[in-house]
């Protein structure tokens, strides 16, 4: 098996000149024929500078056509992509590539310039360097397309078993060092063609938009099983949602998926520029990566007239292990289980836990990755007799196969007040029903007194005013007291910190209100 196969040479055979990939950037289109001959000109290429089966290399690029190519590319060699974040700097990448071992990486010129060639006798095993926009400068030092020039049209992909490894994607690194999680073909495999036919609805006449970067495991959700089915994947290179809401216009996408703050970005932008916008084309969107709060999702299905598939998963299994039924949104749940999948609800001592109780999410399927690279120690820690401990907590409602899953939060993000437990999404999610409010996120901030409280960060909606008083007012009329937000502060979605897939870093707001804390009380 090889997904390179799965993902172009079938449709290459069977609809060679249908668009693959339009780049956002230009609208430059690359039909399935073109797509086969540029990836095997990059396989050739990659494998002339001596990259062979089993290789790391790194990916450190926008979402851009260049990533497709050499993502393909490195199946069709049996290679290791190791796709990281555009935005790390030169120590996060010091730590990735040395801990990857990876041999090539293929980057943006101006952040490969910035952040990765003045460490280059600092990665000891990093033989090659190609850059997309640059020029090349001798032969450690290459362009991208000197490089494809060296390559030839015809490569046939590798016949590979289903646990050749073909990524490492490193998580964000919340408990220390980021983790590199190992996939093989069989794990994105099954999900490819999972998210393709049970998750998110798509067939050969769709164009699909993502905000979500390819560096992260979006790549499984939106871009590889668009190319599996032979519809059209548009390229954004970086999320703003002025220049997606354009794409959706101008190529009549048929799907966006993003992450709850994407989606929040796009309603604010559509509602206050709706004269600009047509979005009839959309018919599916989809939301991962956060849980999406009840209120969110019912104004994303009623201002763009979409069905909204919701998904929960992780890096860990390869994207999605729950998810909504398209057309059967259950706004503030994570869906059923998806087809392939086992959840449990289990305590820390690892005993399963009744129906209707809070406890930590566990997975088991066949797109659980092999381990934790180099890292044995947390790979006995997190994977059990093929379960994968998420460290989400959550709830089951139903039979372990078919029950709703219900994401209560994160364990490090529950605050602890007085001796009340509250999980901030639960008060997220409640503040969403105030008519005013159009996104919250609440985190705990020290208390001298009763250890932590909740604070809330409110966006309105576009053109309306309130004040923290008022929703606090408001608050405490539809929830028990000590779930009151006790400081609300109204921000715009661009003041929340956010990372690169677009979710919200409570753990940065509560570094920063403790640090507030610690200056207001040395």
């Amino acid at each position: 098996m090889n997904l390179a196969i799965e993902c172009i040479e079938k449709n290459v055979r069977r609809n060679p000149n249908r668009i693959a990939v339009i780049d956002g950037s230009n609208g430059a289109t690359t039909t399935y024929a073109e797509l086969d001959e540029k990836v095997n000109r990059m396989a050739t290429a990659l494998q002339s500078i001596g990259v062979q089966k089993g290789d790391r290399v790194g990916l450190y690029l926008r979402n851009i056509p260049e990533f497709i190519i050499t993502f393909l590319a490195n199946c069709k060699l049996g290679a290791v992509s190791v796709p990281f974040n555009i935005m790390l700097k030169r120590l996060e990448v010091e730590y990735i590539l040395n801990n990857s071992g990876a041999k090539v990486v293929v980057g943006m010129a101006e952040e490969t310039r910035a952040n990765l060639l003045p460490i280059l006798g600092d990665l000891p095993h990093l033989e090659r360097v190609i850059l997309v926009g640059g020029q090349s400068e001798g032969e450690k030092l290459l362009s991208f397309e000197d490089l494809m020039a060296r390559g030839r049209k015809d490569f046939q992909a590798l016949d590979l078993a289903e646990t050749d490894a073909i990524s490492l994607l490193y998580t964000s690194g919340t408990t220390g060092r980021p983790k590199g999680a190992l996939a093989s073909h069989g794990n994105w495999a099954f999900q490819t063609w999972s998210s393709a036919y049970q998750i998110v609805p798509m067939t050969d006449e769709d164009i699909v938009l993502t905000g979500g970067p390819f560096f992260h495991v979006y790549l499984v959700i939106a871009v590889l099983p668009t190319l599996f089915v032979g519809a059209t994947v548009i390229t954004l290179p970086r999320f703003f949602p002025k220049d997606a809401l354009e794409l959706i216009t101008r190529h009549k996408a048929s799907h966006f998926m993003g992450t709850p703050t994407m989606w929040t970005y796009l309603i604010d932008e559509f509602l206050s520029h709706k004269d600009q916008y047509d979005v009839s084309s959309l018919w599916q969107g989809q939301s991962a990566g956060a849980p999406l709060p009840a209120e969110l999702g019912k104004k994303i299905e009623a201002t763009f007239g979409i069905g909204l598939v919701e998904c929960y998963g992780a890096t860990e299994c390869s994207s999605t292990v729950t998810h909504t039924r398209f057309g059967h949104l259950t706004p503030g749940h994570a869906g059923r289980v998806t087809p392939g999948w086992e959840v449990r609800i289990m305590d820390d001592e690892g005993r399963e836990l009744p129906n209707g109780e809070v406890g930590e999410l566990c997975c088991r399927g066949p797109g659980v990755v092999k381990e934790y690279w180099r890292d044995p120690e947390m790979t006995r820690a997190r994977f059990r007799d093929g379960w994968w401990r998420s460290g989400d907590l959550g709830s089951l409602n139903g039979g372990p196969g078919d029950g709703e899953v219900h994401i209560v939060d994160r364990k490090d993000d529950m605050i602890t007040c007085g001796g009340f437990k509250i999980f901030p999404t639960e008060v997220d999610n409640y503040l969403m029903k105030h008519p005013k409010i159009l996104h919250a996120v609440v985190v705990g901030i020290p208390d001298p007194v009763k250890s932590q409280v909740p604070k809330a960060f409110v966006v309105l909606n576009p053109g309306e005013k309130a004040t923290g008083d008022e929703i606090i007012s408001w608050a405490k009329t539809v929830m028990a007291a000590y779930k009151v937000p006790r400081v609300v502060e109204v921000v715009s979605i661009d003041d929340l910190p956010k990372t690169a897939s677009g979710k919200i870093l409570k753990r940065e707001l509560r570094a920063r209100e403790f640090e507030k804390s610690r200056a207001k009380h040395p």
